[in-house]
């Protein structure tokens, strides 16, 4: 039985909410999420617990299991990325629950620029009308190379996070979420004879969000957010092809509806806007193969989307979605911008895109198993550890499944 579920539980929305969202048969996973359009921040869901820290006590007792380009950081971390498979488990100190719930995730390889395979260790306590959950992420990323026919080089970087999440209830129809982390980077890069990231440990990369649950009325929930990251560090820039102290910042504000008409219906309805910047400035010192020695990435994006889940039989459920997604964007780069006068080089580039993609699903349940299966007409945005803007280039259809079982 979840939170709200108890003697003194919220409103009947709340608690309905639980019931379809939470439990067999509508499932609860990554998959799910995917196909109800991506906005993880807007739902109740077992997937979000990597990102809302509190929420695993009302998740225990269960294996997850992800396949295809999905990620279990669902937005509220810190980088958008794809990854390969992963895999979870939930668990109950004891049978009771009064010692609260464990949890534990691997993920495989995430994509150049981003750490490599991150291992998870979660844990959370209710603590009456406040639940207390922390998350503990462990990962690295190595790539190098070295030949006769071209100079060597090598980065290795490695990521440790940490954060803290507070769930707690208000009054009747009223609850939230407030979540954040720091994380620590460590590491080095360097190419022969050319340029040179000297040895680094920085705690200036972090994350801090919150969301809310307001009933109201016995059918419909508002759920406003607010995420916002930033990095601040030494990197090996790919845009000026050396390295670089980076700056970023983004921020990202929406609202959500979440509509029950009836026990076998769920309709979802969110807008989301989000801005940022990505700043990198020269090393003094360092050497550029590169003719610039400033670039600046800025972004807006607007990202609205309508869900709709449906239970068609005990053993099954549909879903999809309809997204629009503007994406403006803005890259310069420049050669003299710290000397008196105007920059002596410098390039722009803008662009202003519309995205219009599609997603469906389908989830199957029997008995404590359940598969959730996820088709979208374009790549996953998800996060993972550095800030940055959706990548336009980011097409084609992708595919996943979630296997999971509850004991």
């Amino acid at each position: 039985m979840t939170r709200c579920q108890r003697s003194w539980a919220l409103s009947t929305l709340i608690a309905l909410t639980v019931l379809v969202i939470a439990a067999p048969p509508a499932g609860a996973s990554l998959a799910r999420l995917r196909a109800l359009g991506d906005g993880a921040a807007f739902l109740e869901d077992d997937a979000n617990v990597l990102v809302w820290f509190a929420s695993l006590v009302d998740y225990p007792d269960q294996v997850v299991l992800d396949l295809g380009h999905l990620d279990h950081d669902a937005p509220g971390s810190l980088n958008r990325s794809l990854t390969g498979t992963a895999g979870g488990l939930h668990a109950r100190i004891d049978q009771a629950g009064r010692w609260g719930t464990v949890g534990l995730y691997a993920q495989e390889a995430l994509p150049a620029g981003a750490p490599g395979g991150a291992i998870s260790v979660l844990g959370a306590r209710d603590w009456g009308r406040l639940v207390l959950g922390a998350r503990a992420m462990f990962s690295s990323y190595f790539d190098g190379a070295n030949s006769t026919d071209f100079y060597g080089y090598g980065q290795a970087l490695y990521f440790h996070a940490y954060g803290l999440g507070v769930r707690c209830d208000l009054a009747s129809g009223l609850y939230g979420d407030v979540a954040g982390e720091i994380v620590n980077v460590q590491g080095d890069a360097s190419a022969e004879g050319l340029w040179l990231l000297p040895p680094q440990q920085t705690w200036t990369t972090w994350g801090a969000r919150t969301r809310w649950f307001i009933g109201l009325n016995a059918t419909t929930a508002l759920v406003p957010v607010l995420d916002h990251r930033q990095d601040d560090r030494q990197f090996y820039s790919e845009i000026l092809v050396a390295p670089a102290d980076r700056h970023a910042r983004r921020t990202a504000v929406g609202l959500g509806l979440n509509i029950l008409p009836n026990a076998d219906n769920l309709v979802v309805v969110s807008s989301e806007l989000s801005w940022g910047r990505d700043l990198h400035n020269l090393l003094p010192g360092s050497a550029t193969l590169w003719e610039y020695d400033a670039a600046d990435f800025t972004y807006q994006d607007v990202h609205l989307r309508v869900g709709l889940e449906t239970t068609v039989r005990p053993w099954l459920t549909v879903r999809g979605a309809l997204q629009y997604w503007r994406l403006q964007h803005e890259q310069s780069t420049e050669r003299g911008h710290t000397e008196p006068g105007p920059p002596d080089r410098w390039t722009s580039e803008q662009s202003i895109e519309v995205l219009v993609p599609i997603t469906l699903g389908v989830g199957l349940h029997a008995g404590p198993f359940q598969a959730d299966l996820v088709l979208n007409a374009r790549w996953p945005e998800t996060y993972g550890t550095v800030p940055f803007g959706p990548v336009s280039n980011q097409r084609g259809t992708y595919s996943g499944i979630t296997l999971g079982y509850r004991f």
